[in-house]
């Protein structure tokens, strides 16, 4: 059934609005960005930098900290994300393909654990890794991330998992392949695209991720981009807007990169998972 020019119509100012809501405050980060700090603070605000300058730029990439965060945040993000997937990608093959008591509760549980908010566990969480010496410690970050990111994967995965029809693994218990020979010869190729949509996901969340690294890893040889850049909006001397902004621009060009990268098989998970059989 095609859409009337008005239905067509709605749909385009739709799109066009929720575009303009995503870009307009992006391109005003990047012109900001580009701007000396006089300029920005002049009223009535000019949109166009004049003149230009990438001096906002060059003072993040020359800060004392930056490479450090930079390897903080790429090191918690790809730990965090191999722990979720060695967790959740055979878990949600178990949860897919076995039959066990109470299955549906456990699965409930599963995801109910996902639902109780992250700022409700903090301070029982930060007294339970000060008593045990684990504050600043860059496994314990890992481990909280992945574990927020597990109870989503698992069934993430599981619905993947099920739309592989099980007379493929039928077949291969008939040739005599054992139930981890078939998830990892059969299953895991065919899961690609979601485990793949996983992935990005969980490094995007894991890179955005602010309140862990501040909270349980004070250090400022732990902390992470994220939290460099908020603490820049709460320097007692003063917010630099061209600094910020160009600093938030950098720190987010890595998962701008991902997305490129990953984008074919991220949209192909995405899709692959909602048809079953």
């Amino acid at each position: 059934m095609r859409a009337t020019p008005a239905e067509r119509l709605i749909a385009g100012l739709t799109v066009g609005v929720l575009t303009a809501v995503v870009l307009v405050p992006m391109a005003w980060a990047l012109v900001t960005s580009l701007k000396t700090e006089a300029t920005v603070i002049t009223f009535p605000p000019t949109f166009l930098p004049s003149p230009a300058t990438l001096d906002s730029y060059a003072a993040v990439f020359l800060q004392k900290n930056f490479a450090t965060e930079l390897f903080n945040s790429v090191f918690y993000a790809i730990g965090a994300i191999v722990l979720t997937l060695a967790v959740s990608v055979p878990a949600g093959y178990a949860a897919s393909r076995m039959t066990f008591p109470a299955k549906r509760a456990v699965m409930l549980l599963i995801l109910a654990t996902s639902m109780v908010p992250g700022v409700a566990l903090l301070i029982p969480t930060y007294f339970v890794l000060d008593a045990i010496g684990l504050l600043n410690n860059p496994a314990a970050i890992i481990v909280l991330q992945a574990a927020r990111l597990v109870p989503q994967t698992i069934w993430f995965m599981q619905n993947f998992v099920d739309a592989v029809p099980v007379e493929l693994d039928e077949a291969t218990e008939v040739d005599g392949a054992t139930r981890w020979q078939t998830f990892a010869q059969v299953i895991l190729p065919l899961i690609k695209p979601g485990i793949a949509a996983a992935a990005v996901l969980g490094v995007i969340t894991t890179w955005n991720d602010y309140i862990t690294v501040a909270a349980f890893a004070p250090d400022l040889a732990r902390r992470t981009l994220q939290v460099a850049l908020v603490n820049q909006v709460f320097d007692s001397i003063g917010i630099t807007w061209s600094y910020v902004m160009a600093f938030a621009i950098i720190s987010s060009l890595p998962i701008v990169a991902l997305f490129l990268v990953a984008q074919r098989w991220f949209i192909a998970g995405l899709t692959a998972g909602a048809v079953k059989g």
